[in-house]
């Protein structure tokens, strides 16, 4: 298991280790690959495409796409070759002669498009089973000039110079389809033992592809919409819509990649789709069909998904899918760009069917249990501008898979400028109605042209990814689309070779040295000789490294390789295990041949695939419709963006609120949910037999139109029976208002009264509600935190301290106490603790962008003191004595690290609340810094609306793009406005020296994943030490910020000396946005927790542990 300081110091090693890489890099030739030249390889292969009248970017948006790219041993001499499509020229074949040197034989073969020709991605396969390999080639026809069916060479022979013979014979294999071809991929997805064939098509915003998405599902389109051919023998048959493949007009197919997901031995589909249409999680049910599964499964998507990858990132034998997008690094190019749909056409998206999309790259870690967490934001692989080709293997055979992906396009149709200029051209009608003439084509020639280099991303085993750039020697920008690795020089690491549009391909040598391999071959049956879809799993000490066998991954690409397994320097690999397609398995003990083959007739059995599944001990269990607790919150449709559309999230959607505890007299615990805005809240007892009913209270059914963020169930007038308190929020209304009060009910046996006046002065929208004995005169006090103010995110809130007056009122002495409590900041959360062993408790409170700070307790007063150096959007506070030393440390939730922003000391993410357009109201920049620049987070569309003389300042994107903050709002804006600061984002905790002072440590790496907002504590194998139960997400934010999904309920399981390991738990999940959890005693004794969710049903839950 890991512990929570390996996941500290492992990172900081690793990153150590590469910073010194990157400071010696030129000096010491400490290099991973380097870019040969032609003139060294041989390999003078430019996909050209001209600017014309008949085929352009304006008429065929996927014009500069790129053609594709595939790497097999074509003549059977142990050397890959590498065949290359072009769109509108004439695709070639390279054959190695070793030492990285290529010889183009495409004057000496037949393998072409042919005449008005658009070639697109290749797919290598020996279809016939002759062991030599054949090539199917994609192609976009029954389009304009194009007129071309997908063609399958087939390969006849060698000729007396070695080099391969081809025929085509699609239409004879019945895989002749006539459309918008992308990509086809061969795989077995039946286990009959010989290769099916997935194609993937792409469509066109003219063939009618926008509506809701039912009415396209069930369609069948004949030139787009994928297609599954299964492999009969003679020929192949398509059962695409007996299987269950989506065949329909909005595919916009542009990544293809195979892998069994779910580890069951079948192999499952991963298929990205561009613009509107969801992505195609395609899950194998074993008997000839797929249930597509995405929405299940995963939370959100890229938007304009390009190439994907399937491969192990974490060697925990669940593959991780990466998707590419086209999020810009470079902070001119962002802000030159279009971003994300504005909001009312993102939600209106989401009311058509389709699912949650972000323009960036997603990295879908694959947890095991029939999800994924969405990660590219942690791993910080989320933003590398227009990108086509991922390709997830092992750079430097350190046993971690690496990420490269390929970036650039001739043409950026996104550019703000380009858009403006071309949308009120005359050029658009001409466009919509087929009149392009020669003289047209200048609009061509005005968009915007950038090169940019590939990227090259090391993995440091905690799914952190660092940027190897200058680790490249002689790199280069480019356009390049398609990409393969493989072992080109036989020298046990992965070389690269990308195809590029109007520029020579490259070919990156490794440079990797001193590495120990084994380099494994398959020589599977009559029908799948090359093993495709076998896994092997290499285990060395505790360590495992996990591989799939499949061809097809990346955008428009294909690469048959040997498997090259690293071992570690000095050690041997305890064994291998290879599982066949099929389920037959074998075992390798301590391999020490180098080169092995592997032979499936050496194989036998069938693999227990559950053998080898690691076993979760703590396992969570719903047991709400158990206990008939039936309610769903539901959240009021307010839209604070409409109001205040700069602020980075919402401050209305915080609840439900939530309180645990007998009302009725019983002595069992009862429970209140609060509810939205003109929505009813529910009180439900709790019956003797465990089962919660519903009561009806006039009371809380007149106050629905209050929203309810935070509750408490107490004992306020010292009557023997607990009463309800609770605190209002929704920043709906204006403070004046009466809803945005406190409410108490008091209690009479179980029947709730509000009597009118106790709280009728305090207004605030506010977070929380915290109780405590603050005079020490044996009644209940209260504090009420202050969230935001209404129409003016970044103003601080009033807080109060209440204290009681024995009477049935509550005195304002906030004042008296501190002067500073009243408005100490905007309050997330907080709660009374000891922190310094006075024996009398302290008010520690969560700040969104201050730290976290204390009014400690001295009696009659308070003194404020700040717990940390650190300055987060804090959510919460939760107190536990994590080390078992008798003194109080603190859990603390915070945005977490799985976020396009970055804070640190010397680059803060910044919030300027200022009235920037002097029209009476303030408004809020929020700003990051991007490559060492301080940029606002907005863009300029957003901007130009809240600040409209910005759009006189910078009627130019571009313009706008190379100013600073004090050039786009005025030096003295910018010197005179409310500045807040975050430098910490870390999920945290803090541990206490015993002197009340704490030192600040995050938390581990998936604990990173999300944003926290609620904890409780457990001790689940009764050691004495406490877990810590997380809950958290968070879903209205900017939407070019995103959502916040990624935790679906988490353990931190406790081992002493400071250690938390991160634990899902298995059984149920707990998806979506948990603002609360309760532990409660039932009516049996056992302990249970209620999880109150946001906009979802309320859950009831029971946590177990087994050794």
């Amino acid at each position: 298991m890991l512990r929570y300081i390996s996941e500290i110091w492992i990172p900081v090693i690793f990153i150590f280790l590469i910073i010194s890489c990157l400071e010696v890099g030129e000096q010491q030739n400490n290099y991973l690959f380097e870019n040969l030249s032609s003139d060294k390889t041989g390999l003078d292969f430019s996909n050209d495409l001209p600017t014309n009248v008949d085929l352009n970017i304006l008429n065929y948006m996927y014009y500069y796409n790129g053609g594709g790219l595939a790497a097999a041993d074509l003549n059977n001499d142990d050397l890959i070759d590498l065949v290359f499509s072009s769109n509108l020229g004439k695709e070639k074949i390279f054959i190695n002669k070793g030492a990285l040197q290529f010889e183009d034989i495409s004057t000496n073969h037949s393998f072409e498009g042919g005449e008005n020709a658009f070639s697109t991605g290749i797919s290598i396969v020996d279809i016939n089973n002759d062991g030599l390999f054949d090539i199917y080639l994609c192609q976009v026809g029954n389009y304009r000039n194009l007129d071309n069916r997908n063609k399958l060479f087939i390969c006849t022979g060698l000729d007396e110079n070695n080099h391969p013979v081809y025929e085509e014979k699609a239409e004879e294999y019945g895989l002749d389809f006539k459309g918008f071809s992308t990509q086809a991929g061969f795989f077995d997805y039946d286990l009959d033992g010989d290769l099916d064939m997935y194609l993937m098509n792409h469509s066109l915003h003219h063939n009618g592809t926008f509506g809701k998405r039912s009415s396209f599902l069930n369609s069948v389109d004949s030139v787009s919409g994928d297609r599954l051919y299964r492999n009969d023998g003679i020929s192949f048959t398509d059962v695409s819509r007996e299987a269950g493949i989506y065949s329909n007009v909005i595919g916009y197919g542009l990544g293809l990649a195979f892998g069994d997901i779910n580890f069951d031995g079948y192999p499952d589909i991963y298929v990205g789709n561009d613009f509107h249409e969801n992505d195609y999680l395609y899950i194998n049910n074993g008997d000839g069909t797929f249930t597509e599964d995405l929405t299940n499964q995963i939370m959100h998507t890229s938007r304009f998904s390009m190439g994907v990858d399937i491969a192990d990132l974490n060697n925990d034998i669940y593959p991780e899918i990466i998707s590419l997008d086209m999020l810009p690094e470079d902070p001119v190019i962002l802000k030159r760009s279009e971003g994300e749909d504005a909001l009312d056409i993102f939600r209106f998206k989401l009311g058509y069917g389709y699912n949650h999309q972000y323009a960036r790259n997603n990295l879908q870690l694959n947890k095991g249990n029939n999800s994924f967490k969405e990660i590219a934001a942690f791993s910080e692989v989320h933003a590398t501008d227009w990108s086509w080709s991922p390709l997830i293997f092992d750079f430097n055979m350190d046993g971690k898979k690496d990420i490269f992906i390929t970036n650039g396009i001739p043409k950026r149709m996104n550019d703000i400028d380009y858009i403006n200029f071309i949308s009120g051209n005359e050029i658009q009608y001409k466009i919509q109605f087929d009149q392009l003439e020669t003289k047209d084509l200048g609009a061509i020639e005005k968009i915007p042209e950038i090169k940019i280099k590939n990227k090259f991303y090391l993995n440091d085993k905690t799914l952190k990814f660092l940027d190897a750039e200058v680790l490249i020697r002689n790199d280069k920008e480019s356009y390049s689309n398609s990409a393969i690795y493989a072992d080109l020089d036989n020298d046990g690491d992965q070389d690269v070779v990308c195809n590029n549009i109007n520029q020579e391909a490259f070919l990156y040598k490794n440079l990797v040295e001193e590495k120990t391999y084994h380099k494994i071959k398959f020589e599977g049956p009559g029908k799948n000789k090359s093993g495709i879809g076998t896994k092997v799993i290499a285990y060395q000490d505790n360590d495992i490294i996990y591989y799939e066998n499949y061809t097809t991954r990346g955008f428009q690409s294909c690469m048959y390789n040997d498997l090259l397994i690293p071992v570690s320097e000095g050690k041997d690999l305890d064994s291998i295990i290879v599982i066949w397609y099929d389920g037959k398995w074998q075992k390798i003990d301590s391999p020490v041949e180098k080169n092995l083959l592997i032979k499936y007739t050496e194989a036998s059995g069938n693999f227990d695939y559950q053998s080898i599944r690691k076993k979760n001990n703590i396992k969570l269990k719903k047991i709400t419709s158990d206990h008939n607790l039936d309610f769903a919150h539901e959240e009021n449709p307010f839209v604070e963006f409409n109001r205040e559309p700069l602020i980075p999230h919402s401050t209305s959607s915080d609840g439900p609120a939530l309180a645990v505890g007998d009302l009725n007299g019983d002595k069992l615990d009862d429970i209140y949910i609060g509810s939205s805005k003109r929505r009813k809240s529910a009180l439900f007892f709790q019956t003797a037999t465990g089962i919660f009913e519903r009561s009806t209270q006039e009371a809380l059914e007149q106050d629905s139109i209050y929203e309810e963020t935070d509750a408490r169930i107490i004992d306020l007038d010292n009557d023997g029976d607990n009463d309800l308190i609770i605190a209002t929020g929704g920043n709906e209304y204006r403070l004046t208002s009466q809803y945005t009060t406190p409410l108490i009910y008091w209690n009479n046996n179980g029947e709730l009264t509000r009597k009118p006046g106790v709280l009728d002065s305090i207004h605030t929208t506010s977070s929380c509600i915290l109780v405590e004995d603050v005079n020490n005169d044996g009644f209940a006090d209260l504090f009420i935190g202050g969230r935001a103010v209404p129409w003016s995110y970044g103003e601080v809130p009033e807080s109060f301290l209440l204290i009681n007056d024995q009477n049935g009122s509550f005195i304002n002495k906030t004042e008296e106490y501190h002067p500073d409590l009243s408005h100490t900041g905007m309050i997330n959360g907080g709660c009374w603790t000891d922190i310094n062993g006075d024996g009398k408790k302290d008010l520690v409170l969560a700040l969104e962008w201050d730290r976290i700070c204390a009014y400690i307790h001295n009696g009659d007063s308070f003194s404020k003191q700040y717990l940390s150096d650190e300055s987060g959007w804090w959510n919460f506070i939760q107190p536990v004595d994590i080390d078992n030393d008798g003194d109080t440390d603190l859990i603390a939730g915070n945005l977490g690290l799985n976020s396009r922003l970055k804070a640190s000391k010397k680059e803060p993410v910044r919030l300027y609340h200022e009235d920037f357009d002097n029209n009476g109201s303030k408004e809020q920049v929020l700003s990051y810094f991007s490559k060492g620049k301080e940029i606002p987070f907005s863009n300029m569309m957003e901007l130009h609306k809240q600040i409209p003389l910005l759009k006189k300042k910078f009627i130019y994107a571009n313009d706008f793009a190379n100013a600073d903050l004090k050039e786009i709002f005025g030096k003295d804006k910018i010197a005179s406005a409310t500045k807040y600061e975050v430098d910490y984002f870390s999920n945290a905790v803090l541990i206490n020296n015993g002197e009340g002072r704490f030192k600040t440590k995050s938390l581990p790496a998936e604990a990173q994943f999300s944003s926290y907002h609620t904890s409780s504590l457990v001790d689940l194998n009764n050691d004495g030490l406490q877990e810590i139960f997380l809950g958290g997400n968070y879903y209205d934010c900017n939407i070019q910020m995103g959502r916040y999904d990624a935790d679906y309920g988490s353990i931190l399981f406790n081992h002493g000396n400071e250690n938390l390991e991160y634990i899902q738990p298995a059984g149920d999940m707990l998806k979506n946005q948990l603002r609360k959890i309760k532990e409660i005693t039932l009516a049996d004794g056992t302990t249970a927790w209620v999880i109150a969710v946001n906009n979802q049903r309320i859950e009831l839950v029971k946590l177990s542990y087994e050794e």
